[in-house]
């Protein structure tokens, strides 16, 4: 999560420093060295909005049911093009490599295992949304007595 959220700390950070240039809280970094650490640069704007941001994204999983179910749907959807098909595709374009040859077999094998692989991350996905929805009781089978 961290990779994908620092566009978003570096979009409000500039943007506070854009429209509060003046502000001590915005645009001051301290300097601050603990022992038997490096120095390290602390600035508050971006302490207190990414400490706000995790707390919030915490209460927002409390809140809703199935969060970490839903999550991993839309994270075994966006798996296959946004970390295989799109790179591997760049990758041929950018480097001409001709069709049919070892390297452009073995990219297409591997997009097709990740492919296959999000699929089945998206079934075992839904599966524990309609286990936790329905409860594991109604996907036993059904016993008759008698």
């Amino acid at each position: 999560m961290q990779v994908y959220c620092q566009p978003l700390f570096a979009t409000v950070e500039s943007w506070f420093r854009f429209n509060f240039p003046d502000s001590e809280f915005v645009n001051h970094t301290y300097i601050l060295k603990l022992p038997l650490l490096p120095a390290f640069e602390l600035n508050f704007l971006s302490l207190s909005f990414r400490t706000a941001y995790v707390a919030s994204t915490v209460v927002i999983a409390m809140v809703f049911p199935y969060f970490n179910q839903i999550l991993g749907v839309l994270g075994s959807i966006i798996f296959w093009p946004l970390t295989i098909y799109f790179p591997v595709e760049i990758y041929l374009n950018q480097s001409c490599t001709v069709a049919w040859t070892t390297k452009w077999v073995l990219l297409r094998t591997f997009s097709i295992f990740g492919f296959v692989f999000g699929l089945f991350t998206l079934t075992g996905c839904v599966k524990g949304i309609v286990t936790e929805k329905i409860g594991w009781e109604a996907l036993r089978p059904l016993r008759y007595w008698g």
